[in-house]
C-alpha cells in the first residue's frame, strides 16, 4: 500500500519509466486493430459526435458547445481529431484505437507507477517486473476499453497526474496545473467532485515555510480549478441560462432532469448493468435485476427522487436492506466479467478472467494486511481518500465495472508494487503456506458463488462463468 509522503525526486529517476511506457504503446497498437470492433458504439460515440458542436455555421467558439449531459472538455479534446476524421474520412474508431493506446501507455506504464513511488516516497524507480505485472492485469483486465473514447481513463489520469504534481513539483505554476488536472477530473467525470476537498487537503499540507506560502498554494490551485472550470459557465449561461460552472448533468426526458437521481432509482432495479452488441440478446442493456429492490420500490411506490433528502429518507427507514445492497453493488462493480465496456458475446465461458481477478484481491488483501495503518501520516489518508471517494456515489446506482475503476487500479497496484521482496515460498513455513493455501482457496469460492448468483439475474437469461 501507499505509504509516505515523497521527497523531491530526481528527473532521471521519473523518466526510468518511458521506455516500457513505449513498449506498452506498441502492444496497444498492434492488439486494438485486430480485437473484433469495426466502430464507435453508445457513449463512446456520443462523445465523439458531440465533438463536433464547437463547430457552427462556419465558427468554432467554446460558446457554441450545447450538451447539457457531458462536461466540454473530453468533446475539446476530441475536437482536433474529429476534423481530421472529416476531412480524411478514416473511421473513427481509428482514433478511439490511437488515443485509447496513448492513455494505457501514459497511464500503466508513467502515471499509475510514478504516482506510487512519489507517494510512497521511493528514491529508486520501480523495479521493471513489477511494472510490467502492474501493466500486464490493465491489459488482461480492461483492454477492450482502449477501442473507445470513453471518460473513465481520461478522468482518472487527469486525478492522478493532479496528485502526482502535488507530490513531484514544487512551485506555485506547478500547483496552478494541479488545479486544472483536478478540474479537468471532474468535468470529464462529474463524479470525481467528491474528491476535491481531499485533493486540497492534500496540497494544504503540503511542506510551507510560512502561512503566507500556504495561504498562495491554495490560490494557485483555486486559480487552476477557475481556468478549466469557467468555459464551462460561460457555455452553461449562454446556451442553458444557468449561472454556473457545474457539469449540468441534465436531460429533458427524464423526470427528474437529473441522471444522478433517475440512476438512484435505476439502482433499486439493477445489481449490475452491462451494454451488449450480441444480436442474439433480446436487448442491448444487460440488466441484472434485484428483486429485493424490486420490491422496495413497489412497496415505498415510488416512482422517482424529487431530491435527494428523498433517498436518504429511504436509506434510513432500511438501513439493513440498503447496506446488503451496497455490498452487492460493490462486489458486482469490482467482478470484471469481459475485458470490454461493449460485449459482443454473452454467452461465453468467463472463469479464467474472473478467476484472475478474484486472484488479484486475494493477493491485494494480503499486502493490505501487512500495511501500518497507524503510522501513515494525514497526507497519506487524504490522498487513499482522493482516489477511492470518487467510487462512493457509484454505489446508489445501476453498477458497472468501469465505475469502480480507481479502486480496480488501486488493487493493482497494491499488489504489484506492495508485494514484499521478502515474501517467497522458501522463506515462509508449511503451516503458513497451508493457512494462506485453505484460505485463498475459501475467498475464490466465495467469490465464484456471489459472482453465479448475480449471473443469476440476468433479465433475459441467466449465464454461467464457464
Amino acid at each position: 500500500m501507499l505509504q509516505s509522503s515523497s521527497p523531491r525526486l530526481a528527473g532521471h529517476s521519473l523518466r526510468a519509466y518511458w521506455p516500457m511506457t513505449l513498449l506498452i504503446l506498441v502492444v496497444y497498437l498492434v492488439y486494438l486493430p485486430f480485437s473484433g470492433y469495426a466502430k464507435m458504439y453508445y457513449d463512446a460515440l456520443d462523445y465523439w459526435f458531440i465533438s463536433i458542436y464547437f463547430h457552427h455555421k462556419g465558427s468554432i467558439s467554446l460558446l457554441n458547445y450545447h450538451n447539457s449531459l457531458r462536461g466540454y472538455l473530453l468533446p475539446l479534446l476530441l475536437f482536433p481529431f474529429r476534423i481530421i476524421q472529416f476531412y480524411t474520412d478514416v473511421p473513427p474508431i481509428v482514433f478511439g484505437r490511437i488515443l485509447g493506446a496513448a492513455s494505457a501507455a501514459l497511464g500503466f506504464g508513467w502515471l499509475g507507477p510514478a504516482l506510487w513511488q512519489v507517494v510512497r516516497g521511493c528514491s529508486e524507480p520501480l523495479a521493471w517486473p513489477r511494472r510490467l505485472a502492474f501493466a500486464a492485469l490493465g491489459f488482461a483486465l480492461w483492454r477492450d476499453y482502449f477501442n473507445f473514447t470513453l471518460s473513465d481513463f481520461p478522468a482518472l489520469w487527469a486525478l492522478g497526474l493532479g496528485v502526482l504534481l502535488l507530490h513531484r513539483f514544487r512551485g506555485l505554476g506547478w500547483t496552478v496545473v494541479a488545479g486544472m488536472c483536478m478540474a479537468a477530473a471532474y468535468n470529464i467525470r462529474p463524479s470525481y467532485l467528491i474528491a476535491a476537498p481531499f485533493f486540497l487537503g492534500v496540497q494544504l499540507l503540503t511542506s510551507y515555510s510560512n502561512a503566507r506560502q500556504r495561504l498562495m498554494g491554495a490560490a494557485a490551485l483555486a486559480l487552476g480549478v477557475a481556468l478549466v472550470l469557467a468555459p464551462q459557465w460561460a457555455i452553461n449561461r449562454r446556451q442553458f441560462g444557468q449561472n454556473t460552472p457545474m457539469v449540468l448533468s441534465y436531460i429533458k426526458v427524464l423526470k427528474t432532469n437529473n441522471l444522478y437521481r433517475e440512476k438512484m432509482k435505476w439502482g433499486l432495479l439493477h445489481q449490475k448493468l452491462e451494454t451488449t452488441l450480441d444480436r442474439s440478446y433480446s436487448d442491448p442493456m444487460m440488466i441484472f435485476r434485484d428483486v429485493a429492490g424490486e420490491q422496495l420500490i413497489r412497496d415505498e411506490h415510488i416512482t422517482w427522487f424529487d431530491s435527494y433528502a428523498d433517498y436518504f429518507r429511504l436509506v434510513l427507514r432500511h438501513p439493513f436492506l440498503f447496506s446488503k445492497m451496497y455490498a452487492q453493488r460493490l462486489f458486482n462493480g469490482l467482478d470484471v466479467q469481459y475485458p470490454t465496456p461493449y460485449i459482443r458475446q454473452i454467452y461465453v465461458s468467463t472463469l479464467g478472467l474472473a478467476w484472475l481477478n478474484y486472484t488479484v484481491w486475494f493477493g491485494a488483501l494480503l499486502v493490505m494486511g501487512r500495511a501500518r495503518f497507524r503510522r501513515w501520516p494525514l497526507r497519506q489518508w487524504l490522498v487513499l481518500a482522493v482516489l477511492l471517494v470518487p467510487c462512493l456515489p457509484m454505489l446508489p446506482m445501476s453498477m458497472e465495472c468501469r465505475f469502480l475503476l480507481p479502486l480496480h487500479l488501486l488493487l493493482y497496484a497494491t499488489l504489484c508494487f506492495g508485494w514484499p521482496t521478502q515474501w517467497r515460498p522458501r522463506n515462509i513455513s508449511r503451516r503458513q503456506l497451508l493457512i494462506v493455501a485453505t484460505a485463498y482457496l475459501v475467498f475464490v469460492a466465495l467469490c465464484f458463488y456471489a459472482s453465479a448468483a448475480a449471473q443469476a439475474t440476468l433479465e433475459f437469461g441467466p449465464r454461467a462463468l464457464w
